[in-house]
């Protein structure tokens, strides 16, 4: 019969480092909460009837958050035999305080103090032996990081499967202030040596890129260079993969057709196939340099740093710091970011963030982004540094919307964030990242879009009469092309091979770059302008994104009504930038064209200030101190007629 354990600890105490080394598995680890946002179960394995679940993070046992609620709920469960309760041993007092609360509860409990190399370094030693007895459990040193007496844990753990301890049975009924002034009564007789030695250098560079004014422009900084090194080295190594694509498939081609296969077939094969998944391929470095770079940000700390920073800016427009933490797990996947929107307690601010997150340009846009920049901007990266920042840009300016019509049910977002040490990240992590990055992408490329380019194909090479061959006019792709580009038209890429591609992005947005590959061999004349080429990215970036992450949306929002709303929302707001960049490319072209846009300038100013006169003058209540009906209207809520 197999044994439940359960790994219970604060967020970046090492549950899911330690996980990983118990089951063998690679899940997402990092530097904040919200990267385990559900329990993660998998087989110990030197034990296969001992099931270990990793379960989300949390500060205390008073569940405010969807993940908290579901961490207690399974707490409370009766299919517990042991709870092993990770804490970081450079933060004994704040982790000690959730420690109190799980004995409380029961169940057998193996307290392991993680990140013992780090206490070496600092030089910080622990009577574990003192410390267990004065908690009533057994206490181990370990470190999931260089596997140091994990196995040891183990089999601690297998032996108080049977045992309870005794326990402090008053605990329960202490208030929080008792249970801080017993937690460091305890810490005093059991840390030796707390002479922590700190490091000036990382001292200096902490307040240097945490700096009051100097930290949104390092981190604006860091995010181009990101995506320059992605791009650059990325694209040459691109390059060089399209190109043994294209001359494998000229090789098929010729010996296929030797051996006299129909045409239609070759087409299949070479071009809708190799061709096809040769060109996706070839934005694997790309994706992976991009996800290699930011793993190496969070190991490194830097992630938490930048969601402390932007905390302010996002507070301002109606969003708290830890609504980034989400948006920054979408840079990798829409469905990761979706999933980590439950650590929001707040109803209104997760529901925005939902909304939001997609804005976001995972690894599938960037992936478009790349392919779009090695065509029109000779593979600069100033194209997905921009859809990067106007990402962030709508998530703020919208979110500001978004906050304004919720503002009668404003709630409170508690944002807790633990900054950890600033460190050299470990390349074991940044290279599991890239084998797991390498697996799903192959296997998205072997799935979905192998499916999207056989459709496609068939779609553009058949028609009404049957295989239309190169008369692609007559294929039932260019009647569903058609039929749609009239929406795309003021957007400035209203031809029909542009909104098929956007139509075939719904389904995985790698597949824009495999329809424009597949539907025109020039992309530029598909394009108006380079504004049109802005916008046609802007509507991929901003529009709904692929149907896995509208699916974990409908998970986590729990209504039909609410996904259609951001569906419509998200649509509208992709709609609106698009139109406004491609306008203003229009606009900016012409000298006539910067007049009109003066002039309507011009009225829609006078418009505003009309209606603010004739807005106070029909105020009820005269106040000899009044500012304007907006601010009378907020501040003193008059009634107008």
């Amino acid at each position: 019969m197999s044994k439940n354990v359960l790994l219970v600890g604060n967020p970046n105490c090492g549950k899911t480092t330690l996980f990983n080394l118990l089951t063998g598995q690679h899940q997402k680890v990092g530097n904040w909460s919200g990267v385990t946002t559900e329990g993660k179960v998998g087989h110990y394995i030197k034990d296969k009837e001992i099931r270990i679940t990793d379960l989300p993070g949390l500060y205390s046992l008073s569940a405010r958050t969807d993940d908290e609620k579901a961490v207690l709920d399974r707490l409370k469960g009766k299919n517990v035999d042991l709870i092993i309760n990770v804490v970081d041993g450079l933060n004994l007092e704040r982790n000690l305080y959730l420690t109190t609360e799980l004995l409380t509860l029961g169940f057998p409990v193996v307290l392991a103090i993680n990140f013992s190399d780090q206490l070496v370094k600092k030089n910080i030693s622990i009577d574990i032996e003192r410390l267990s007895k004065l908690l009533g459990v057994k206490v181990m040193l370990i470190s999931a990081a260089t596997n140091k007496n994990v196995d040891k844990l183990m089999s601690v753990a297998k032996r108080s499967i049977k045992s309870f301890y005794s326990y402090n049975k008053e605990i329960s009924s202490w208030s929080p202030k008792k249970r801080y002034e017993y937690i460091e009564k305890v810490l005093a007789e059991c840390i030796l040596n707390a002479s922590e030695k700190s490091s000036k250098v990382v001292d200096k560079i902490d307040s240097i890129i945490m700096h009051k004014y100097l930290g949104l422009p390092i981190f604006i900084l860091v995010m181009c260079l990101t995506y320059l090194l992605s791009i650059r080295v990325g694209g040459a190594i691109g390059g060089l993969i399209e190109s043994a694509f294209d001359k494998f498939s000229k090789g098929v081609y010729d010996s296929f057709s030797a051996l006299d296969f129909p045409e239609w077939f070759l087409s299949l094969i070479c071009q809708a196939i190799i061709k096809g998944l040769g060109i996706v391929c070839a934005f694997l470095p790309q994706i992976l340099i991009l996800f290699s770079v930011l793993t190496y940000l969070e190991e490194s700390g830097y992630s938490a740093r930048a969601a402390f920073i932007i905390d302010k800016l996002f507070s301002f427009f109606g969003l708290s710091g830890k609504a980034f933490i989400p948006m920054m797990l979408c840079t990798g996947c829409t469905v990761t970011g979706l999933m980590a929107s439950r650590t929001i307690d707040g109803e209104n601010e997760k529901r925005s963030v939902i909304f939001l997150s997609p804005f976001m340009p995972c690894g599938a846009k960037m992936a478009v982004f790349g392919w779009f920049s090695s065509i029109f901007f000779e593979g600069s990266a100033i194209l997905a540094t921009a859809m990067y920042f106007l990402g962030i840009f709508c998530v703020i300016m919208f979110g500001r919307i978004l906050s304004f019509f919720s503002k009668k049910r404003k709630e409170n977002s508690v944002f807790l964030l633990e900054i950890p040490t600033l460190k050299l990240p470990r390349i074991k992590v940044i290279f599991e990242v890239i084998i797991e990055k390498i697996k799903d992408y192959l296997l998205k490329v072997g799935s979905i879009i192998f499916i999207i380019s056989v459709a496609l194909w068939v779609l553009s090479s058949f028609g009404a009469r049957g295989y239309v061959g190169s008369n692609i006019e007559l294929s039932f792709l260019y009647t569903i092309g058609s039929a749609l580009k009239w929406i795309f038209y003021p957007l400035g890429f209203g031809n029909w091979q542009a909104s098929v591609a956007i139509l075939s992005g719904t389904f995985a947005k790698e597949a824009v770059i495999e329809t424009l590959a597949l539907l025109t061999s020039e992309p530029s004349y598909i394009f108006q302008s380079l504004f049109s080429v802005y916008s046609f990215c802007a509507f991929v970036l901003l529009a709904p994104p692929c149907v896995s992450s509208v699916s974990q949306a409908y998970n986590e929002l729990k209504s039909k009504r609410l996904v259609i709303y951001m569906l419509l929302f998200e649509f509208a707001v992709a709609y609106l930038v698009a139109f406004a960049i491609n306008t203003l490319g229009l606009i900016f072209s012409t000298a006539q064209g910067l007049i009109i846009f003066l002039i309507l300038g011009i009225i829609i100013v006078l418009l505003v200030f009309a209606f603010r006169f004739a807005f106070a003058k029909n105020c009820k209540l005269k106040c000899s101190n009044c500012k304007g009906a907006k601010r009378c209207r907020r501040k003193e809520k008059l009634s107008t007629i």
